[in-house]
């Protein structure tokens, strides 16, 4: 190990102090990396953050649409059993019955504006 320091300060003082204008500018190189370096982590960490951002936005929406959806699908399910009771009774020939079952398809049938 002395052999190796003792020989590079050797060649740093070889041929007129060229050696500390080749260490000086390694050093210089050295920095300028380390620092180039730095901010190419920063920069990654930024793009970390911003994507753990949008994920947890989309888990948020798609949670949003989950329970929208599981609305719609108790919805259905009352309609239909509505649906399968006016049935029942229109089949006893109920009047009253066909009446809420043509008051519900005319409803169906009505457009309604999009949310």
């Amino acid at each position: 190990m002395e052999k190796i320091a003792f020989e590079g300060v050797r060649l740093l003082f070889t041929h007129d102090g060229a050696g500390w204008v080749v260490a000086v500018m390694l050093g210089l190189a050295c920095l300028h990396l380390h620092r180039e370096a730095q901010r190419a982590q920063e920069a990654r960490i930024g793009e970390t953050g911003a994507t753990a951002t949008a994920l947890e936005r989309a888990s948020q929406t798609n949670a949003a649409m989950a329970a929208a959806l599981e609305n719609r699908t108790r919805v259905l399910e009352d309609l239909s059993r509505l649906a399968a009771e006016i049935a029942r009774g229109v089949d006893r020939n109920d009047e009253r019955a066909r009446e809420k079952f043509d008051e519900i398809l005319r409803r169906i049938a009505e457009p309604r504006p999009c949310p």
